[in-house]
């Protein structure tokens, strides 16, 4: 019984971490395409998008190599033409913060506790707090969230976390009320453009 509570527990914290990064699914939004050519490229193959940061492969690198309009051949089984569709440069955002989850303790507790966490955070890394401290997957990171579009996120949390008025390496509060998320925030890294292409992928 307690090694499946503490799967539903796991289970829930990768749940509302990836709610959070996830909310907006309108994946192709950044290269300027309508809902009907989205639809007319999805009924001619599969679509797939390439970040420069995340994606290093081989595969990845011949890809961002090409222009646009150009296509890579894969010979197997089947003859597979990649095509890359769209190449643009898409701010992205990264952060490093701790979770609270206002399911689990009382808006007094959680905030009693950002309290004595900001205050310890004068002495320790916020990467070793948010280790101790974060109830979600992401604190074996240390908060890391990797990087991220600011249409990824509820409005809410992109207009109090990824504010230009933020300072760098400032620690602050974020509080998502309807969903019952709480956070303490560094701003750890200034927002960055990075490469992304759209490629269409067809049997030939």
């Amino acid at each position: 019984m307690k090694i499946i509570l503490l799967l539903i527990f796991v289970n829930f914290q990768l749940f509302s971490q990836n709610n959070l990064f996830r909310h907006n699914q309108d994946l192709y939004k950044d290269f300027g395409y309508s809902d009907e050519e989205i639809s007319d490229f999805k009924s001619q193959g599969t679509l797939s998008i390439f970040n420069k940061e995340k994606h290093h492969s081989n595969l990845a690198n011949k890809l961002f190599e090409l222009n646009e309009g150009k296509s890579l051949i894969l010979k197997g089984r089947k003859k597979k033409e990649l095509k890359i569709l769209k190449k643009k440069a898409v701010e992205h955002y990264r952060i490093n913060y701790i979770f609270f989850d206002g399911k689990e303790m009382s808006y007094e507790n959680l905030d009693g506790l950002r309290n004595r966490i900001l205050k310890m955070n004068k002495r320790y890394k916020f990467e070793q707090l948010a280790q101790r401290y974060s109830m979600d997957m992401n604190r074996n990171r240390g908060g890391d969230s990797g990087w991220f579009k600011s249409n990824s996120v509820p409005q809410d949390f992109k207009n109090a976390a990824l504010s230009s008025i933020r300072a760098a390496n400032e620690t602050f509060k974020v509080d998502l009320v309807d969903q019952e998320w709480y956070y303490l925030i560094l701003k750890s890294y200034s927002p960055q453009l990075i490469e992304e292409i759209l490629v269409l992928e067809t049997l030939k």
